[in-house]
């Protein structure tokens, strides 16, 4: 745990617009790394963020909010040439939530592993990232670069496979990119489709039986059900806490990154936390998580979080 950053997180930093009731638009940062990097900030650890973001209002926005929240922006790098990527989000009546991205030929896809701030990763007790990175290319390099830069560095590792089907050829394409990595993380969190759509099994079960073969401790979210566990062999369930919901809009993101800030808040690494540890820490950020649902957006819906 001696490191200079506690959490160095890489990706998607962009704008979610947010449709309001009357039909509206509204600009919010987001991105699910960079949302995870925010939250674990906001509980208390020493984040750091690495991804590309334009030269323009966006951009400005986006390294704007991280200062604020405390994130070190030294890995964010300035497109001159290409605008910040952003997404349209509508929200049902129920909150739940779908997405339309604007990404082709956008800043966060053209970072390549050359611009990247390579001693940043190293310096890290944990590195996070998520699937839509491996989505398009030369970020996707860049991000394996990175990931065998943690992996030589003792580095633990931490991934959101994050499923948005707008971004993918094939949900096999997807599958392949996710299990084919020859770093295997510490932490895997995925949605109860993600869970299955990986393990190719319908059985949550099984899906968890396969899923604790590829990572060392794996969350899969169930929505307002709460969350399944697993790590090794062990088996558990934390239920989810009653809300209010308007928008579950990176609902997922802060739940993780308030379950990486109750680890540094116990003092641990990620690998070494046990069956307890994980059942208290995952019951804790699904009571944080509900809450954020009861606001708009995801960095603005962060509640206070404290272990």
């Amino acid at each position: 745990m001696n490191k200079e950053y506690g959490l160095v997180a890489f990706g998607e930093a962009l704008i979610d617009f947010i449709a309001a009731e009357d039909g509206v638009y509204k600009a919010n940062p987001g991105g699910a790394p960079f949302n995870l990097a925010v939250c674990a900030a906001k509980g208390g650890v020493k984040t750091a963020f690495m991804g590309k973001v334009g030269n323009d209002s966006f951009g400005k926005l986006l390294i704007e909010t991280a200062k604020n929240y405390g994130v070190t922006t030294r890995g964010i790098i300035t497109d001159k040439k290409r605008p910040t990527t952003h997404a349209f989000v509508s929200v049902g009546k129920d909150g739940e939530n779908s997405f339309v991205f604007c990404r082709d030929a956008c800043a966060d896809v053209s970072v390549t592993a050359e611009e990247l701030d390579e001693g940043l990763v190293s310096s890290a007790s944990l590195f996070h990232f998520g699937g839509l990175s491996l989505a398009a290319e030369p970020c996707k390099s860049a991000l394996l670069h990175l990931l065998k830069s943690a992996n030589d560095a003792g580095v633990n590792i931490s991934f959101d496979p994050n499923y948005r089907p707008f971004l993918w050829n094939s949900e096999k394409d997807f599958v392949n990119a996710c299990l084919g990595l020859s770093v295997k993380p510490q932490l895997l969190k995925v949605s109860e489709a993600e869970a299955r759509l990986l393990s190719g099994c319908d059985d949550i079960d099984k899906a968890m039986d396969f899923l604790t073969g590829y990572a060392q401790t794996v969350l899969i979210t169930l929505g307002a059900d709460g969350v399944t566990y697993g790590k090794g062999d062990a088996r558990g369930r934390v239920f989810g806490y009653p809300a209010a919901v308007k928008d579950t809009t990176g609902a997922g993101d802060i739940f993780l990154g308030s379950f990486i800030a109750g680890a540094f808040a116990l003092g641990k690494d990620i690998s070494c936390l046990s069956v307890k540890e994980i059942q208290v820490l995952a019951d804790k950020a699904c009571q944080i998580a509900a809450k954020s649902t009861e606001k708009e957006g995801a960095i603005p819906s962060i509640p206070e979080i404290s272990f």
